[in-house]
């Protein structure tokens, strides 16, 4: 009897060590269970290929609005698109229905994660900055293209979408952007636009650089290749041009795996060997050693950006099930 009670001891001491564990693993893991399952039912939604096949093969921007209209857009085409079937009520349709996806993931991601999302919000901000912008220059309504996206209040967009003048877009915004924009009013737009771009990427590659927590970690890598790939595309298509200009203004402020040497190489190599030499050194090696005699052929850079891109959209979804 006494041994067996000896021997019950260790046993014991190793299931409370297990039950610890698990306890661990549980309060790590229980506030994104939630979230994760509602995120996962939204996917179930996501428009088959099927679906996707449809709308490739339409011959006319109605019948898009009926195959569409029997996916959970309907509430919004029915809101926003008229017998006119204009495509900025379409895209006007779609950009609501993201927002109001954006808003309910905003509302049940766990408070861990909110500052990244907060950060991950502002690339929505600039859009609509870049978008006011546009339409000004243009003599557009703003309203068909704001999106209801970002950190701003609704009633910073309404104002942002009333005014008539780059001065009033800064007074509209918050003091943040209007740092950034009273550097460089004057400039023409595509200079604005690099700003604002450049810097939304520092400021998300800060945030991430100075995260310890291993969720916000993984989201490094995700965004990381994001940064290389449209790095690499800028790179190739600065190759291609006969006029570069300032070559390191083309590419975005902050570089992950490709460094900004590599990248300039690149671009002003006549030779494709060494291109090919450069990228066999990073990850995405075998896309490049896969496609480029034809890309050399062409030099269409589509020829590479649906399988970066495809290898991107993979590590995101690597991630999501982590």
């Amino acid at each position: 009897m006494n041994e067996m009670y000896l021997l019950m001891i260790p046993i014991g001491l190793v299931l409370l060590i297990i039950a610890s564990k698990t306890a661990g693993i549980v309060r790590d893991v229980s506030p994104f269970a939630y979230p994760n399952a509602r995120i996962m039912a939204k996917q179930g939604k996501i428009i088959s290929k099927n679906t996707l096949g449809e709308l490739s093969e339409s011959k006319s921007l109605e019948e898009v609005v009926n195959i569409l209209k029997e996916t959970e857009y309907a509430d919004y085409l029915n809101k926003f698109v008229g017998e006119s079937f204009r495509v900025t009520d379409i895209e006007r349709a779609l950009n609501n229905h993201m927002a109001n996806i954006y808003k309910e993931i905003n509302t049940i991601i766990p408070d861990s994660v909110k500052p990244v999302f907060e950060v991950l919000l502002k690339r929505w901000d600039i859009e609509n900055i870049i978008r006011t912008l546009r339409c000004l220059d243009a003599k557009k309504d703003p309203n068909d293209y704001i999106i209801g996206i970002g950190t701003f209040s609704d009633s910073q967009r309404e104002q942002m979408a009333k005014s008539k003048s780059i001065e009033e877009v800064v007074m509209s915004i918050t003091p943040e952007f209007e740092d950034v924009l009273n550097n460089v009013q004057g400039e023409e737009l595509v200079v604005i636009e690099n700003t604002l771009l450049s810097y939304y990427y520092r400021s998300l590659w800060r945030f991430l650089e100075n995260s310890r927590d291993n969720n916000i970690l993984l989201l490094k890598e995700y965004y990381g290749m994001i940064i290389d790939t449209t790095n690499i595309l800028a790179a190739l298509r600065l190759n291609s041009m006969e006029e570069t200009g300032d070559i390191p203004r083309n590419f975005l402020p902050v570089t992950y795996s490709v460094p900004l040497e590599d990248l300039k190489s690149i671009a002003s190599s006549e030779e494709v060997g060494i291109i090919i030499s450069i990228l066999a050194k990073t990850r995405y090696a075998g896309i490049f050693e896969e496609h480029m005699t034809e890309y050399e052929k062409t030099k269409n850079l589509a020829i590479f950006e649906q399988s970066l891109q495809d290898m991107v959209v993979s590590k995101g979804k690597d991630i999501s099930i982590l």
